[in-house]
């Protein structure tokens, strides 16, 4: 297997990335961030892993104005430009890898959704830098939204590495269907709690995404909100 598989993967998606099932919620998922964490429109706000930039932009339409998204794909940013264009809205979209975010105490909040940037890369060391790099360019007591994957829910994983291993068929932009090796990092809440505490952030919620509910057995993904120190 690519160690690097979600170079490929991504780098075959535009707006099209929008076509699965789990992107079609965006609009509770923001509201949720609004109510909960983003709470004031002036806050500046980081989306790390941004995609097609679905989070940005939908927090843009509702007066946030100091949003910078970043993404490894560069079809994926192109998209999210053009869908900011068609909105209306301005949002600074750069092609970044997420373990070299170029800032140093300037935002307010980041958030890191869908698996994005965390949890896909190459082990845990890889995956490390994507958090140093945000606790890096987040403000004192900044607040970080983390989803990730459960490594409770139902797929069967590696004991020796709580990898899961699975096949996915893509399109590629040739119109050509090819079948990908992907291999994603899962959690449980204590082990990521672990670590965030360990890259200086204060955990302040376990939950299942966008709520204040327990995590459950079975879910796909679990959320974690964090507070710089």
């Amino acid at each position: 297997m690519n160690p690097e598989w979600y170079r490929v993967l991504f780098g075959e998606m535009g707006i099209e990335y929008e076509d699965y099932p789990f992107t079609k919620d965006t609009e509770k998922e923001v509201e949720w961030m609004i109510k909960e964490y983003l709470t004031d429109p002036e806050m500046k706000i980081l989306d790390v892993g941004c995609g097609t930039g679905r989070h940005a932009i939908n927090l843009a339409t509702k007066g946030y104005k100091n949003i910078t998204g970043i993404d490894l794909s560069p079809g994926m940013v192109e998209a999210a430009k053009k869908t900011a264009t068609e909105k209306g809205v301005a949002v600074d979209f750069r092609v970044c890898d997420a373990r070299e975010i170029p800032f140093e105490n300037e935002f307010d909040a980041a958030t890191c959704l869908c698996e994005g940037a965390f949890g896909l890369l190459e082990d845990d060391y890889e995956n490390y830098k994507v958090l140093k790099a945000i606790q890096r360019s987040l403000k004192k007591r900044g607040i970080f939204i983390l989803t990730t994957l459960n490594l409770f829910r139902d797929a069967e994983f590696d004991p020796m590495t709580c990898r899961v291993e699975m096949e996915m068929e893509i399109t590629g932009k040739d119109g050509v269907k090819k079948t990908l090796g992907c291999s994603d990092r899962s959690y449980t809440f204590p082990e990521l709690k672990w670590v965030l505490e360990q890259h200086s952030f204060e955990v302040l919620l376990g939950a299942n995404p966008y709520s204040k509910e327990p995590i459950q057995y079975g879910s796909m993904e679990f959320m974690v909100v964090s507070r710089k120190l």
